[in-house]
């Protein structure tokens, strides 16, 4: 199968789960292509696109029709779909959505030349728009994976019926995603869970006695980062050792860099930036545990199932993170991690302390948890199962 991936940038260093679910699919015999709607932000560069075999185009960003260009292509994929492409042409201008329809038509007839069988997109927002449209005028089936943004966010939420209307399937990374799509979504829209997967990796075999305590994340509100620096303030003084290192950047690392320095944290929280996947590796190994505060944010979004716990427990690094969303699936109390209750730097103290003080049930909490994600988090079944989604889609394209 000839597969188009349509996604709003590419690549993207916070969006590895993309990049690797591309390579699984290519592993096991699938042609990939690649239509982004952004051209990479300047930020490292994970070195596993050097094996991606995918090609990559980037598409006009503001097409117009009148521009020569634009226009011979959408009279080319107008030909074959006449009413088709009138249809969404008027209803795109009816809503607002005339520029995604005209990049719809761009990727459609990528879709007609290279010979492609099914168009998939990731997040429930523009790339769903375009992907579903360019499915529909090259009469292919369209499926779409959303994921947590663009699902909660209070300004994506009431379009997420319009965004996936008419796609073949959509796709989530947990189950508490699923019920909600399904409570949201009209009954005719099929929704699969499918898992990001990580493979389990090597263990160190010594115990861990490292002192510190990691962190990757993207710094938004959703993950909660302040509320894990305000809880290093009493571990400053019960547990002097520990260090906190978060890596990551984004709209909050100048609030938080100001929150370190005036709670006098400069010598115990470092904040690393923006990390390749090799230099996230290498963090994990040298860790203690890995801490996310998840919450949920003043806009409604939150975690689906943040990949950071997946790919610790992978490598039997003990977390702690909140009982938000999919999280609890992941991170059962007592067992693969602990919980605590999201905006509460006294429980989320206590519990780094309790992990710094106990390293035996650090050690068989993080044992469990690389179980769960070896049973539940595999790879090749998550490929197995995105794979038959795609093959169950009619090839007559989207409704």
């Amino acid at each position: 199968m000839t597969v188009l991936y349509v996604l709003k940038r590419f690549p993207r260093l916070s969006e590895t789960f993309v990049l690797h679910e591309i390579l699984r699919l290519e592993a096991v015999g699938e042609r990939v292509l690649v239509d982004a709607l952004l051209e990479p932000e300047d930020e490292p560069r994970h070195p596993e696109l050097d094996v991606l075999r995918a090609e990559v185009r980037y598409v006009d960003r503001r097409p117009r029709l009148r521009q020569w260009s634009v226009l011979r292509v959408h009279a080319r994929v107008a030909m074959r779909a006449p009413v088709r492409w009138v249809a969404r042409a008027v209803e795109a201008k009816r809503h607002g959505r005339f520029r995604r329809f005209v990049q719809a038509g761009l990727v459609a007839d990528r879709i007609r030349r290279e010979g492609v069988e099914h168009v998939h997109a990731h997040f429930a927002t523009a790339a769903a728009e375009v992907a579903r449209d360019a499915g529909y005028l090259a009469r292919r089936p369209v499926t779409v994976t959303a994921h947590a943004k663009d699902i909660f966010d209070v300004d994506n939420a009431p379009r997420l019926r319009e965004r996936l209307d008419g796609v073949d399937a959509v796709v989530t990374v947990s189950h508490c995603n699923v019920a909600h799509l399904r409570s949201v979504l009209p009954a005719v829209t099929t929704v699969h869970h499918v898992p990001n997967g990580v493979p389990v990796a090597e263990v160190a075999t010594e115990p861990r006695t490292s002192n510190v305590v990691l962190c990757v994340s993207r710094l938004v509100p959703k993950k909660g980062i302040d509320v894990l620096i305000d809880a290093f303030v009493p571990l400053a003084r019960t547990h002097p050792d520990l260090v906190l290192e978060i890596a990551g950047s984004g709209p909050l690392l100048d609030a938080l860099e100001a929150r370190v320095h005036a709670l006098g944290l400069g010598a115990r929280v470092r904040l690393l930036g923006r990390l390749t996947s090799d230099d996230v590796a290498r963090a994990y190994r040298r860790c203690a545990m890995v801490v996310l505060p998840c919450r949920v944010d003043e806009r409604g979004d939150r975690d689906g199932m943040p990949t950071v716990l997946v790919e610790a427990l992978a490598r039997g690094v003990p977390v702690i993170s909140t009982d938000v969303a999919g999280v609890p699936e992941l991170v059962r109390d007592g067992d693969t991690g602990l919980l605590v209750p999201p905006d509460d730097p006294p429980a989320l103290a206590a519990a780094i302390g309790r992990l710094a003080d106990d390293r035996a049930l650090a050690a068989q909490l993080g044992a469990a948890g690389r179980t769960l994600v070896r049973d539940e988090f595999d790879p090749a079944t998550s490929t197995a199962r995105l794979r038959a989604v795609f093959a169950s889609c009619s090839p007559g394209g989207a409704r």
